[in-house]
């Protein structure tokens, strides 16, 4: 019974201490550090708010450790408190400080000292780690990679064990430097050069990479320039050709910048054995291989393995076979140096199209998609049919991506065609700049829509395929400003309506012209994608003023403001791999103008012109060779056939865009002041080979050759000009065009008022 009495006793006494503590005032408040590293008593004090004479309170006893906690110097912190006579309470806190900190470095820098690195460690040596001051260090110096412009890097702080109760604090440091490619070489090659090897890779030096986004290195690149490497080696048949190895080696002054090194392996070239088709049944072998690319005795080239290919697909996609698989296999013989290709084939069966699908478009009307496809339904499935539906769409400029697909209608013979797009930004805005020796220099405004409707306001004007722009450009010799629109489909067919209105001034070296004007055109293609005609008309006012008092009379009397009303044709067939860097097809023109009084002109003229450019490639593209020529004709009709057309509509030709080697408009019948004043026929031949250089460079070699006569002097085509020269074409990321610079000398001038000397030609543009 005692013992029970004693254990109630015991535990009302525990149950009541709360009550006694919460009442009581604390007696004295000690410090216990379990350390050799003693910290202040007043650092301590500082951090608590319990204090010698105030009232206890177990809160605020609680919150004191957690304050304790957050200094960040303590790993371990327990209070115990102990009742005195006087009814008051003793609170003892016990606290284990964290190791000390015996030293604090930086691992992995290489681009920034550790003299600047540790003037942002707020770490203190010889004093307890803070975990507070560890992360504000990490953070410092991560702060510091950021404003030198390394925005990449990452900064790891770890802890080292230095003896009882001691840690090194060590950051380490990645700075993912943007490494610039310092050099590019390759080992063990004979078949090719180095220098073409490195037009064939991606990886590669650049004066430039420290403003653009080229020369940097790009190990995802490396790896595929392995696989160019290879298919370069395999088109002259090195089969057993590899990569061995790829060193990236710093430059031990600068390591932002590498020099990488290829190590091929080369082997020996095999020839081809046979070429045989297996698992055709439609076709017999010798109709798939009537007219093998890959031919017996001769080195393999995998790019004619790939026409084979082609060639065999084509007779089956025609036919509808959906599930067709043709896949080449070679057969190396390693002691001949032989290669076997065998194609086999999985024929499938045939299909016809039930129905084609359109997703992804969320703005742009399903009829503007489907009018642009070459396959309808109830046409045999033709993969390459509908991969020219693909390359249509993504001709059209309103997607980022266009995918297409054939899946199981669920119906027998019968498959779905699916077209998934992903739409661009429709709208547009673009600020950009040029320059050029013919029209120096000029800045240029943008706005354009590609994708506009403009007869649907409740989707926004958009979805209809139609094309909006607004052009302002401002230079020092011209001004601009233009508003173009495009519907592709007039009518819902195929007809394209164009048409502009502009407002146009020039100024030239002795008057100026300001055009006024709106033109329109219909355009339909014919015969093939390749091949167009257009009709149009231009109503423009056109105005000469300031004219320089120091020319002749024949010069003031052209001083005017005249009406222009313009019917035209032009023919055009143009089959250039690329408009604005062409690398082979031609382009040819016909135009036939008519001005005419009849119409609400001033005057009475026709304009006949004709032009033809052609580009032919060699050695894979290596070398480009471009020839053409151009020529035109003026004149009166009616009546006043003796006098020349209006100053505003000669020919006049020199300058980077004509016969370089002249200056701009300074080839043209000059009167006796040598003043020149424009003629009514001309023709310019002109001819260039182009060169690599370096993997954005290429050299120019080109002749010019023509001029400009009075009047239809057939009789004096013999008096040429000529001008010859060497340019570079440079191509630059936001640079539309390649950059022009030429150099050029007057090899034949018939102009006695240009002197014969060496002239530099330009042209550049970009815009972002």
């Amino acid at each position: 019974m005692n013992s029970l009495k004693k254990s109630i006793a015991a535990i009302l006494l525990i149950a009541a201490l709360p009550l006694f503590l919460a009442a009581a005032d604390v007696a004295s408040v000690v410090f216990e550090q379990n350390s050799s590293y003693k910290f202040s008593e007043e650092m301590l004090s500082f951090n608590v708010q319990t204090k010698k004479g105030t009232a206890f309170d177990e809160k605020i006893l609680n919150d004191d450790i957690k304050r304790l906690y957050s200094t960040g110097y303590f790993s371990d912190v327990v209070t115990e408190t102990k009742p005195q006579r006087d009814g008051k309470v003793a609170v003892i806190f016990k606290i284990t400080p964290k190791p000390v900190v015996k030293n604090t470095t930086v691992v992995g820098n290489k681009k920034l000292d550790w003299d600047k690195l540790k003037e942002k460690i707020t770490l203190t040596e010889e004093a307890p780690l803070s975990d507070v001051k560890l992360r504000e260090s990490a953070a410092n110096i991560r702060k510091f990679y950021e404003e030198e412009g390394y925005n990449d890097a990452i900064v790891t702080p770890r802890l080292e064990t230095a003896g009882e109760n001691m840690v090194n604090v060590i950051f380490d440091v990645k700075e993912n430097l943007r490494l610039r490619v310092n050099s590019v070489k390759f080992e063990g090659n004979t078949v090719y050069s180095s220098w073409d090897l490195k037009d064939e890779i991606s990886t590669s030096h650049s004066y430039l990479s420290w403003i653009l986004e080229v020369g940097l290195l790009n190990r995802e690149e490396l790896e595929k320039d392995k696989v160019r490497l290879r298919e370069l080696y395999w088109q002259k048949g090195y089969l057993d050709f590899k990569v061995e190895d790829i060193t990236i080696a710093e430059d031990p002054k600068d390591p932002v910048f590498v020099d990488v090194t290829f190590k091929l392996f080369e082997g020996e070239p095999y020839k081809v054995g046979r070429t045989f088709v297996t698992g055709n049944q439609k076709f017999t072998s010798e109709e798939l291989l009537a007219t093998p690319a890959l031919v017996k005795d001769e080195p393999f080239d995998s790019r004619k393995e790939r026409k084979d290919v082609d060639a065999i697909n084509a007779k089956y996609y025609a036919l509808g076979y959906a599930d067709f698989i043709c896949r080449p296999v070679r057969m190396p013989n390693y002691e001949t140096h032989t290669v076997d290709v065998e194609y086999q084939i999985v024929e499938g069966g045939t299909y016809v199209i039930r129905d084609i699908v359109i997703t992804g478009n969320k703005v742009t009307q399903d009829k503007v998609i489907r009018r642009e496809l070459p396959v309808n339904p109830g046409d045999p499935v033709d993969k390459n049919m509908i991969d020219v539906g693909k390359s249509r769409l993504m001709g059209m400029g309103y997607f980022e991506n266009v995918d297409a697909v054939t899946v199981a209608s669920g119906e027998q013979g019968k498959k779905d065609v699916q077209y998934e797009v992903k739409e661009k930004t429709f709208m547009d805005a673009k600020i950009g700049a040029g320059a050029s020796d013919t029209e120096g220099i000029a800045g240029v405004l943008e706005l354009s829509h590609t994708n506009a409707d403009i007869f649907d306001p409740l989707n926004y004007f958009s979805g209809g395929g139609q094309r909006i722009r607004a052009i302002a450009m401002m230079g020092i010799s011209r001004y601009n400003f233009e508003l173009d629109f495009t519907e592709p489909w007039m009518f819902g067919m195929p007809l394209k309506y164009d048409w502009s209105a502009y407002f146009r001034n020039v100024a030239y070296e002795y008057w100026d012209e300001r055009r006024l004007g709106i033109t329109n055109s219909l355009t339909k293609r014919f015969y093939d994608d390749f091949t167009s005609a257009s009709v149009g008309y231009t109503i423009e006012q056109v105005r000469v003023y300031d004219m320089d008092k120091s020319l002749s009379q024949m010069f003031q009397n052209e001083e005017t403001t005249d009406i222009v009303s313009r019917p035209h044709i032009i023919l055009d067939r143009d089959t250039r791999d690329n408009i604005n860097d062409p690398t082979s097809g031609y382009d040819l023109n016909l135009l036939s103008a008519l001005t005419t009084k009849a119409l609400g002109a001033s005057n009475n003229y026709y304009r006949l012109e004709g032009k033809g450019m052609q580009f032919i490639p060699f050695f894979d593209k290596n070398i480009i060779f471009d020839y053409g020529a151009k020529a035109g004709s003026i004149g009166r009709l009616f009546t006043d056939t003796d006098k020349m057309v209006p100053i505003y509509e000669r020919y006049f030709l020199g300058g980077g865009d004509s016969i370089r080697g002249f200056p701009y408009r300074e080839v043209s019948p000059y009167d006796d002041n040598k003043d020149v004043y424009g003629g009514q026929m001309m023709y310019v031949l002109t001819s260039e080979v182009t060169h690599p250089i370096y993997k954005i460079v290429r050299g120019a070699v080109f002749v010019d050759a023509g001029n400009v006569y009075r009047a239809n002097c057939l009789n004096e085509i013999d008096k040429i000009n000529v001008g010859a020269g060497y340019g570079l074409r440079i191509k630059l990321p936001h640079f539309q065009q390649p950059i022009k610079l030429d150099l050029a000398y007057p090899l034949v001038n018939r102009q006695e008022n240009v002197s014969s000397k060496l002239r530099f030609h330009f042209n550049m543009g970009f815009s972002w």
